[in-house]
């Protein structure tokens, strides 16, 4: 494929997720935040607990916060212990200089151990989650992959990576195992994007809201230019770390020269995208 064809791509793509994360909020990530919201972001001392007790957990609540979420604890089930911290109202003394004594009401707090349980120890109504990349890539996935190595990049597959789908960390690419075939080109290419704008020389974005959107919207044009079906996924994912259309032109040049490189690299000609893509995803949808 020749580079200006693959950047006619790029551009025709981002005129589309503009539009997508211009619309708003899905349903789909509207359900999936209302669900998120019950769970509590545990301290540092905790996650440490959690891991060391469940290394695979991924979704923790108590018991009775599953029940609200249409969940049951299964029988025989072991929790997994945290310190959950108690605040009360004690009431404290004080002696001035005079010996004159006034007290006065302070806040206090002790903890107690609670327990925890992840969402492979629990049944029920399955939780909302994101929309999902679907369909083929086909052969893309493979050529990713070669392309992603051929940078020095080292890619792995590993269950430990907690609730993430894949983890960037400079020089090294780590994806979770069992990913569709989609979904694993689009998580590959969000984090290759992370490897090639953000692990390098010259000073990354400090906003993870512009570093997400960067990545995330190169693997939509990716996808896009491939021919996957990306519904919601990439613009819920962008709306995800408050993402907009303002944040996505600013980084308009970095994002659409990233998957331009990246489309170049792994599709053969200008036809096999046509065809890929059923000869309609490239069709541009203005901004």
């Amino acid at each position: 494929m020749k580079n200006n064809y693959a950047r006619k791509v790029s551009r025709e793509a981002f005129n589309e997720l503009v539009e997508a994360v211009e619309a708003g909020k899905s349903q789909k990530l509207v359900n999936y935040l209302k669900a998120m919201g019950r769970f509590h972001n545990y301290s540092l001392g905790n996650a440490i607990m959690i891991g060391f007790q469940k290394p695979d957990a991924t979704r923790v609540a108590g018991f009775r916060a599953w029940q609200k979420l249409g969940r049951h604890v299964k029988k025989n089930e072991k929790g997994i212990a945290i310190m959950a911290p108690i605040f009360w109202r004690k009431k404290v003394t004080h002696t001035d200089e005079g010996d004159r004594q006034e007290d006065s009401d302070e806040d206090a707090v002790a903890f107690k151990t609670a327990y925890v349980f992840d969402i492979s120890q629990t049944d029920g109504t399955p939780l909302p989650d994101f929309a999902r990349v679907n369909g083929d890539p086909g052969v893309y996935t493979e050529r990713l992959r070669e392309y992603v190595t051929s940078r020095g990049i080292m890619l792995e597959y590993s269950d430990a990576i907690g609730s993430a789908e894949g983890v960037s960390a400079g020089g090294l690419i780590k994806l979770k195992k069992g990913l569709s075939a989609a979904e694993e080109l689009s998580v590959l290419a969000h984090e290759a994007a992370h490897e090639m704008l953000h692990r390098v020389k010259e000073s990354p974005p400090k906003d993870k809201k512009v570093r997400e959107t960067e990545a995330e919207a190169v693997a939509f044009v990716v996808c896009h230019g491939i021919g996957l079906d990306t519904n919601s996924a990439s613009s819920d994912y962008i709306q995800l770390y408050n993402g907009d259309k303002e944040t996505l032109m600013k980084s308009l040049e970095r994002i659409q020269r990233t998957a331009a490189e990246i489309l170049d690299a792994v599709m053969a000609d200008k036809e096999s995208v046509g065809e890929a893509a059923g000869g309609e995803a490239c069709v541009a949808v203005a901004a």
